[in-house]
């Protein structure tokens, strides 16, 4: 069977992917010898920019296996394409193959809600998540998932996009217009609304940092997920390792080796993402009042849960049938 963008977006429940994103990351931080997940191979292609990537891993609880291949050519459009194979671990069989563009783009936004809840949401009065703002950087395949699901699972009051180039930025907004009419776009990265906003999602391939301390408020959260290499970021310095700031990752092993934040910055790890998932306790003592940024480079188990989510609704559609 074989899921293209159109059906992976029909059918990845976004409700289901957080369900098995909690469980996966949760046992994967916990060091569960059932899930096994060695770093994703990446090989440069012409340039530093392009890149050919492979991202396998297996969950024998589960019992399941996946591996993601996908391109990279961040000036190109699309600038991921590929795909996602799922397989049977008890019997090898091949279950589905799905678009890896769509997967990656939902799978990675998702995911940032889940620790935007956790460091964030969950932890706002009624008032506050009344007048929650968000702000998206980057408007391309990844600020229009993250716009896309934030708007899903969450009401914001009022949503900011800023892209390098404007026309992305209008043209998400017109798409969202028919449903959203609290879409606003910033020009500049230092406007004041950018500044007071409760969630930030950095979404861009930059080498530059775009976001430095001076431009966000104490108690901001910030979803940074464009970058994925060492000489990539999107974040500055004084940002990271700010004394307000506590910095989260999906993997210390990939972000060590793969987040261009972290590597140049030398900022400290407070955790891993599924180190807080039933920690309702740690969530709060390192959130509160601080600076939150997850930093994600995204890892095979994502792709995996979202995989499963796909492999579920095939079960129940034909089961109905």
């Amino acid at each position: 069977m074989y899921f293209d963008k159109l059906a992976v977006k029909r059918n990845l429940s976004l409700s289901s992917l957080l369900e098995i994103l909690s469980d996966v990351l949760y046992r994967y931080s916990k060091h569960d010898s059932s899930i096994e997940q060695p770093l994703r191979s990446i090989l440069s292609i012409g340039n530093q920019q392009n890149a050919l990537l492979n991202l396998p891993c297996i969950d024998s609880q589960l019992g399941y296996m996946c591996v993601k291949t996908i391109t990279s050519f961040p000036e190109s459009s699309p600038a991921i394409d590929g795909a996602v194979s799922l397989f049977d671990s008890n019997n090898g069989r091949l279950l589905l193959i799905a678009d890896a563009q769509e997967i990656t783009a939902r799978r990675t936004a998702t995911t940032s809600f889940l620790a935007t809840n956790l460091l964030a949401i969950s932890k706002w009065t009624d008032d506050q998540k009344k007048n929650a703002t968000l702000t998206i950087v980057g408007c391309s395949t990844q600020g229009e998932a993250h716009l896309d699901v934030f708007t899903e699972l969450f009401k914001w009051n009022k949503i900011y996009l800023w892209s390098r180039t404007t026309k992305n930025a209008i043209n998400l907004q017109l798409e969202y217009s028919k449903k959203l009419n609290n879409i606003e776009i910033v020009e500049d990265l230092n406007d004041n609304r950018i500044q007071e906003s409760d969630v930030i999602c950095t979404c861009t391939a930059s080498e530059q940092a775009l976001i430095s301390l001076k431009q966000v408020k104490k108690g901001v959260h910030i979803n940074a997920v464009g970058s994925f290499r060492a000489t990539m970021r999107e974040l500055a310095d004084d940002l990271m390792l700010s004394s307000d700031t506590n910095v989260i990752v999906d993997s210390r092993e990939s972000a060590m080796k793969e987040a261009g934040e972290i590597i140049q910055s030398q900022a400290k790890i407070i955790a891993e993402l599924g180190e807080l998932i039933n920690n309702e306790k740690f969530c709060q003592e390192i959130s509160n009042e601080k600076i939150t940024i997850f930093k994600s480079v995204g890892i095979a188990i994502e792709d995996l849960a979202a995989a499963i989510v796909l492999q579920e609704s095939l079960k129940k559609n034909k089961k109905n049938d």
